[in-house]
């Protein structure tokens, strides 16, 4: 949202303060999200207003490349995993900002955009050639603060129960050379499930990095920054379209 609406609706939000008007249909922000949309279609499609500020993604770090419409993706470079070019965005927020300005904690939970159950995510859309819409990814924010960011890894369940035709299939990575689990608990786990048009992949990680120790095993937050990582990751892919890159031809051909 850019600077001048955001103070617009600051000066709106000063005449428009009750909750009636905050949760007023008429004035209700789209709620349309990625698992919402269907995977082939022209990036064209989507909403100007709902889907805004494009950059090319890097795969779960800060947007690089601002884009001045999703039309121009082509700036980003195709990914060797899934030969696929990934446009980060976010979801338009202007009316969590009217919240944020009246200071309603009930209504900034109801419209904040930009987290999935409390969490802030990273979205991105993966596109081909042709410029169709051939997959996506949201996972948590590693910027997100300590307290926020340690239950990041328990959004993994929240992403399958989006699926929930799905039987995941999941595979436990060992723990690698000097890493540690956290109070008795190590993770890191990828659950995948294909059909017969769609490939899903959830990731989840939960430990300690290499090398980092906790005294006594327990969590101070003050002082772990760094030091644990805790996240989650939802990447769905069209078939078609991965079935021979390196990220997905194992699956894709099963």
């Amino acid at each position: 949202m850019s600077d001048v609406i955001k103070l617009l609706t600051m000066i709106s939000a000063l005449f428009f303060s009750s909750p009636a008007f905050l949760v007023s249909d008429a004035w209700a922000q789209s709620k349309t999200r990625l698992w919402n949309l269907k995977l082939g279609t022209p990036v064209s499609s989507l909403s100007k207003e709902e889907f805004v500020n494009p950059a090319c993604g890097m795969n779960g770090g800060p947007p690089s490349i601002k884009l001045d419409s999703f039309s121009d993706f082509q700036k980003c470079k195709p990914e060797i995993e899934t030969q696929l070019r990934e446009v980060w965005f976010i979801y338009d927020d202007e009316w969590e900002y009217i919240a944020r300005a009246n200071r309603d904690e009930h209504e900034i939970a109801r419209y904040s955009a930009n987290s999935f159950y409390s969490h802030p995510i990273i979205t991105s859309l993966l596109l081909d050639k042709d410029s169709l819409i051939q997959g996506y990814r949201m996972i948590t924010d590693p910027r997100a603060p300590n307290d926020i960011r340690i239950k990041a890894h328990t959004l993994a369940m929240y992403f399958k129960n989006l699926f929930s035709q799905a039987r995941w299939h999941c595979l436990d990575e060992p723990q690698g050379e000097r890493e540690a689990a956290i109070e008795g608990l190590f993770v890191k786990k990828t659950c995948s499930y294909s059909d017969n048009d769609q490939l899903y992949r959830v990731y989840e990680s939960y430990r300690l990095k290499p090398g980092q120790e906790l005294d006594d095993n327990k969590v101070d937050l003050k002082q772990v920054e760094g030091q644990f990582e805790s996240t989650a990751s939802l990447e769905v892919f069209r078939l078609d379209a991965v079935k021979d890159a390196p990220c997905c031809a194992v699956n894709a051909h099963q």
